[in-house]
């Protein structure tokens, strides 16, 4: 089975109807046989918009590629309420879920993902209040609604995910976990002449979810998006890294290397080869 990840598409912000290149996508996916296909947030700056998407774009797919999502920032700063995030039951939303990949002995785990301010260079020496107050006034996720602290959510992600990989465990199969927000410092780039992305930095996400997932025996692979540079692959000790987020391609944002979306779609795929399952 092959599965791909796509993270950060933005196809609002980047003014593209979506719909249009479904045929091309599929296209795409089908040739290389590619089975699974997933977005890893950041579809569009309305939930209500990214789950029509990923309801039109299934039924154009059928059943030849199964698609999944989870939510990115983007997608959480309009019409949708935190505990609607929590509980929505959709097949394609993969927060805070376990679905194993047939024929294999792997599983997709997912969740959307939140920060609690651990990615901060130590050198600001910043409370979390001032973090919180610099978030409110600067930055988009202001408009996201979060009934809990930072830091309750963020422990809320965690406690999920132990849970999830606890259950990929007692199933005997490894994960691929999927998540839109940063986890470990690694892919963070920190600039001292950059006092605003310093302080951005804290809203990237959480190297405590870095060390959860290092410690996990079960975890494969890793995907995540929302910082809009695109890295080789990495591997952390056994453990594959993956990303390559779309991102921008906006004359005051351009984040992509040629400017038809295709091509940078097709270029930012990130694409795991999954053996079949061992014999029992």
């Amino acid at each position: 089975m092959r599965v791909a990840f796509s993270t950060d598409v933005h196809y609002d912000v980047n003014h593209l109807d979506a719909r249009t290149y479904f045929s091309q996508q599929k296209e795409y996916l089908v040739q290389h046989d590619i089975g699974v296909y997933v977005i890893g947030g950041d579809i569009f700056n309305n939930f209500q918009e990214t789950v029509r998407y990923v309801h039109d774009f299934q039924a154009y797919l059928g059943d030849e590629v199964r698609l999944y999502f989870i939510a990115g920032n983007h997608d959480m700063v309009k019409n949708v309420t935190y505990s609607e995030l929590e509980t929505l039951q959709d097949p394609a939303y993969l927060h805070h879920r376990v679905v194993s990949l047939p024929g294999t002995d792997y599983t997709l785990v997912g969740n959307n993902g939140w920060y609690d301010y651990s990615l901060a260079p130590a050198e600001l020496d910043k409370t979390a209040k001032d973090f919180n107050r610099w978030k409110k006034a600067f930055w988009i996720d202001s408009a996201i609604d979060s009934p809990l602290s930072d830091a309750d959510r963020m422990a809320r992600v965690l406690d999920q995910v132990r849970m999830d990989l606890h259950t990929v465990a007692a199933q005997g199969k490894k994960a691929l976990f999927v998540t839109h927000f940063v986890p470990r410092r690694d892919f963070l780039i920190y600039a001292a002449d950059r006092p605003y992305w310093n302080m951005a930095t804290a809203l990237m996400g959480s190297s405590h979810l870095g060390d959860l997932l290092a410690a996990s025996p079960v975890v494969d692979t890793v995907v995540f998006g929302h910082l809009h540079h695109r890295d080789a692959p990495l591997m952390i000790g056994d453990q594959l890294y993956l990303h390559t987020p779309l991102g921008y391609g906006l004359k005051r944002a351009w984040e992509w290397q040629t400017s038809d979306f295709m091509t940078e779609w097709r270029h930012t795929l990130m694409i795991r080869d999954l053996s079949e399952k061992s014999a029992s």
